[in-house]
């Protein structure tokens, strides 16, 4: 293991490490083996377009949100793949707002055919969004929603499917993990931590995805972008802490609710002074619009 200040390769978890490996489009092979783990059986992609991350009019007050990461496949498939660090209200709902969003994109002008392109929402999870207390899941790290009857459990055609990779329940030691689904969360949550390639993971699809992180490979553009966007990345975390320590001291005093509303208050005025969009705050905190404009009267 690696110490912070010898970091070998990204923390593929933050914002700026999920940016500099899957949104670099000179890793597109790196992103489309991950796709091709995670998707459904029979599902392969063969290639991708990286498209626009800002989708207009999207919330009530028709205002853009920007995706983490969008592209598509050449048969029309969409993939939005978005990391998710913290808690947030209603995350799930807002999953299906953006890939209902994208779907109904894809509809041209006139077009009375409805013959649509899938699109697929790759959620990577930090943090716990679903209960899983089921034994079921003791075992199982990914999930996949979509439009399947009840009964028979048949789905018709693929239209949106909501796929969850749930690193924060993994907890498997390298030598346990048997499938490609297992190796890749391992992947993905210890590779900050690691210091060199493990032998467990000496495939290429892994070779490929830790010399994409490799922070001492990176183009000294690439590396200054990183970092700067470590810096700030680190800032918005250091704020929310600071607001969340306060909120949880108010709310000894105060009433536990409460005191979490007021300190999520608190990160929202903070990054909205740091210049970030009311959408961006939104998804940040789960505060809704009107909570956030009020703050800004």
């Amino acid at each position: 293991m690696m110490s912070q200040e010898k970091q070998r390769y990204v923390d593929i978890l933050s914002n700026s490490g999920f940016k500099a490996v899957f949104g670099d489009q000179d890793n597109k092979p790196v992103l489309i083996d991950f796709l091709n783990a995670v998707l459904p059986e029979g599902r392969r992609v063969k290639d991708l377009t990286y498209a626009t991350t800002e989708i207009e009019g999207l919330t009530q007050s028709n205002k853009s949100v920007k995706l983490d990461l969008r592209c598509e496949d050449e048969d029309g498939s969409s993939f939005i793949i978005e990391m998710q660090r913290y808690d947030q209200a209603n995350f799930f709902q807002r999953c299906v707002s953006y890939s209902s969003k994208v779907y109904d994109m894809k509809t041209s002008k006139g077009d009375d055919s409805y013959n649509i392109p899938p699109v697929y929402l790759i959620g990577i999870l930090a943090v716990d969004c679903f209960d899983r207390s089921d034994t079921l899941w003791k075992e199982w790290f990914i999930s996949d929603y979509t439009f399947r009857e009840k009964l028979t459990g048949e789905v018709v055609c693929d239209t949106i499917s909501l796929i969850f990779v749930e690193l924060k329940r993994f907890d498997k030691r390298l030598e346990d993990c048997r499938s490609i689904i297992d190796k890749w969360c391992y992947a993905l949550k210890y590779m900050s931590k690691l210091d060199s390639l493990p032998t467990g993971l000496r495939k290429s699809v892994f070779q490929r995805l830790f010399q994409a992180a490799e922070i001492a490979q990176f183009s000294p553009e690439k590396r200054e972008k990183y970092e700067h966007d470590m810096i700030t990345e680190r800032d918005e975390i250091n704020i929310r802490r600071t607001a969340e320590q306060k909120a949880r001291a108010e709310g000894r005093a105060e009433g536990r609710a409460e005191g979490r509303k007021e300190g999520l208050f608190e990160v929202a005025k903070s990054l909205l002074a740091s210049g970030m969009s009311v959408c961006d705050v939104c998804r940040h905190t789960g505060l809704s619009e009107a909570e956030i404009e009020e703050l800004l009267r």
